[in-house]
């Protein structure tokens, strides 16, 4: 037989005969070497297709290829080409294939029945379902729930809920960003969550942020740590972590300073007010806005506060004016009471530095 050996023979042998019987006894249905009598066109039996797709596991959105085999995704890796993860990918990224497989997925739209269960529909039905409801709803609010989205998705549901005349957009994340942009809405008045761009940085100051797990986009911030902390022109950047808790970003840091919980914002604002009194940077033109509360919030003030040496303070402001840098505030420091103040905080530092527009960057939305 051509293309068929003795090894060949028995292994086909042992999936189609054995492997069957061995699958019956369980109880479950027989695996099919090929999953499908008519394939579509692009699809070869034993030849891999690869497609360009889009991790769904965090909000980074990093740019996925996709291997598939017979109609079924058996593999993924990042797609070098994306300028987000630029061809790595996280574990969380890894492990997003087991959701396609996972027996408790949702396959498909559902509805809830007469007997308060949930059930499955076919997509026609709950598309014309959607459309009645939404056709009904003319002059009252229309409220869409999605997670933390960027890109395009994020404008096409925009742009929907304009087109409807209706603001009811709620974003839900398990450890979301609502303060950080909140913080946003009423330092610079844009409804957005900043990006940063650590490799034009060479002295990171994180309050809490754990950018380096699962933080915002936590590829994207690993290469730019990575430029920014790695050693050029004859010298290396730097990385201070403000936290209580000793975390696996804190633990890569040059120097981990641990304030009373709660009050990061505290030493942000003392920074802030030290930068702006020696004039470290060049001044912002309406600085004059935030003076009165950066000189209620001197080092000395501060120090006894949040557990932080006023000379401590004073060399972390000169540290961080000296550029460029860049401040983050966020992962457990935006988990408690005092979440949103610690991240306005920070953009102010930051602000009164003159790293927004450099190392801080805004996209509306």
């Amino acid at each position: 037989m051509d293309g068929m050996n003795r090894r060949r023979f028995l292994k086909v042998l042992g999936v189609a005969g054995g492997g069957s019987v061995a699958l019956s006894g369980c109880g479950s249905e027989p695996e099919k070497l090929i999953p499908y009598l008519v394939p579509m066109e692009d699809q070869i039996p034993g030849i891999a297709t690869w497609y360009a797709t889009t991790c769904r596991e965090c909000p980074a959105s990093c740019g996925l290829h996709a291997k598939v085999r017979e109609g079924r995704v058996i593999k993924l890796e990042g797609n070098p080409d994306h300028p987000v993860n630029r061809g790595k990918l996280c574990a969380r990224g890894q492990a997003g294939l087991q959701g396609v497989y996972n027996p408790d997925r949702v396959r498909g739209p559902m509805a809830r029945g007469a007997g308060g269960a949930f059930e499955p529909i076919s997509w026609d039905d709950a598309i014309a379902r959607i459309a009645e409801r939404v056709g009904a709803a003319q002059g009252r609010q229309v409220w869409f729930l999605t997670g933390n989205e960027r890109g395009t998705f994020d404008r096409l549901v925009s742009e929907w809920l304009g087109a409807l005349g209706s603001s009811g957009r709620v974003v839900y994340e398990p450890f979301g960003y609502e303060a950080l942009r909140h913080a946003t809405r009423e330092v610079f008045g844009i409804d957005a969550v900043p990006s940063y761009r650590l490799e034009a940085s060479r002295y990171v100051l994180s309050f809490g942020a754990d950018f380096l797990e699962t933080w915002l986009s936590p590829l994207e911030h690993t290469r730019g740590f990575v430029a920014s902390h790695g050693y050029r022109a004859g010298s290396m950047g730097r990385f201070v972590h403000v936290e209580p808790r000793l975390s696996l970003t804190a633990m890569n840091a040059d120097e981990w300073i641990a304030p009373i919980p709660g009050t990061e914002a505290l030493l942000a604002l003392a920074m802030a007010q030290v930068i702006v009194r020696s004039r470290l940077a060049l001044p912002p033109a309406d600085v004059s806005r935030v003076r009165a509360l950066l000189d209620a919030h001197t080092p000395e003030t501060v120090s006894a506060r949040c557990g932080v040496p006023a000379e401590t303070i004073e060399r972390l402001a000169r540290e961080f004016a000296a550029g460029p840098s860049v401040a983050l505030a966020g992962g457990m420091g935006a988990q408690h009471a005092e979440a949103h103040g610690t991240a306005a905080a920070v953009h102010i530092l930051n602000y009164v530095a003159g790293n927004v527009g450099r190392t801080v960057m805004f996209d509306a939305g």
